[in-house]
């Protein structure tokens, strides 16, 4: 089965290719190239579901290159400018990955570290990548003023914890 599947994906790729080549179709790799990342990214997902969820070790490389190929793509189309905020999703794609590899092949529940930790590393960079300029001002000073206030301003007893 996987034989035949891999048979049709290479004629199918083979024959765009030659079309391509005799000027009967136009490819215009410019924004495409990052499906050569989210196709085989999707063929890992494929390959894992449709035969029978053995080796669930493929979906890691395969929701790794899915998340950077979908990521590639979108600043593709809209602007490598985006790149410099979005540049947490990086770390987020091992995380998606392992994330995958947790849900489906077996619930090991060590993988939920590092899937947790990378996950709240891009989240945090990110929202500091969504705060900047104003609204990252604007942050600050809320921070200031309530760390003013756990000082020095907060009424009631005093008590001898951190808090």
């Amino acid at each position: 089965m996987e034989r035949r599947f891999a048979g049709v994906m290479l004629l199918v790729v083979g024959a765009v290719l030659a079309l391509g080549a005799l000027g009967l179709i136009t490819i215009s790799m410019y924004y495409l190239w990052p499906l050569f990342m989210i196709v085989p990214g999707i063929l890992f997902h494929v390959r894992f579901f449709m035969f029978g969820g053995r080796d669930p070790g493929v979906l890691v490389p395969g929701g790794v290159l899915t998340v950077i190929g979908c990521l590639f793509l979108f600043c593709n189309l809209f602007g490598w400018g985006m790149l410099h905020g979005l540049w947490p999703i990086f770390v987020l794609a091992p995380a998606v990955g392992l994330f995958e590899l947790y849900l489906f092949g077996g619930r090991n529940p060590g993988l939920l570290v590092p899937v947790t930790v990378l996950t709240l590393v891009a989240v945090v960079f990110l929202g500091f990548n969504a705060l900047n300029g104003m609204f990252g001002g604007i942050l600050g000073l809320v921070l200031v003023g309530v760390g003013a206030w756990v000082l020095f301003g907060r009424g009631g007893k005093k008590k001898d914890s951190f808090f």
